[in-house]
């Protein structure tokens, strides 16, 4: 299965007294095991940066750590100027969900995991990670 992660997965596992931490952990330990194909934009990175250097809970050089850690498990998809056209075209109200949606179909996902379900479009499943959690521990593998 291949699943798209939300900017706010990468922050759940990023930061501290996050609603989702464990469940964002559990599903990058399950794609580190390779029992899911995990994928990422390359825009959340770069958002969940400035989210976190904002924040004032750790050093850049501890976000650089993590990122880089994070990177070996999970594939970065880039944003394109397709991807951008296409969100431009979208009826999406937020333009960066619009953004993120397209690299999630581009990827070749099959569904995308973020704690904002008004992402739920263009026949995606959206999961929480905790949906996402007890959905794939409930598999037979």
């Amino acid at each position: 299965m291949k699943v798209f992660l939300d900017t706010n997965v990468l922050l759940d596992v990023l930061m501290e007294s996050r609603p989702w931490k464990k469940d964002s952990l559990d599903i990058l330990r399950v794609a580190q095991r390779g029992e899911i194909k995990a994928y990422l934009s390359s825009q959340s990175i770069v958002d969940a940066s400035y989210v976190f250097s904002k924040s004032g809970r750790g050093s850049m050089d501890i976000f650089k750590k993590a990122i880089g850690r994070i990177m070996s498990i999970v594939t970065v998809v880039p944003v394109s100027a397709e991807n951008i056209k296409s969100a431009l075209c979208s009826s999406f109200e937020d333009f960066e969900d619009a953004a993120q949606l397209d690299c999630a179909s581009e990827a070749g996902c099959d569904a995308i995991v973020s704690s904002d379900k008004e992402m739920a479009a263009n026949g995606f499943p959206v999961y929480n990670p905790g949906e996402f959690c007890n959905y794939i521990f409930s598999w037979d593998i």
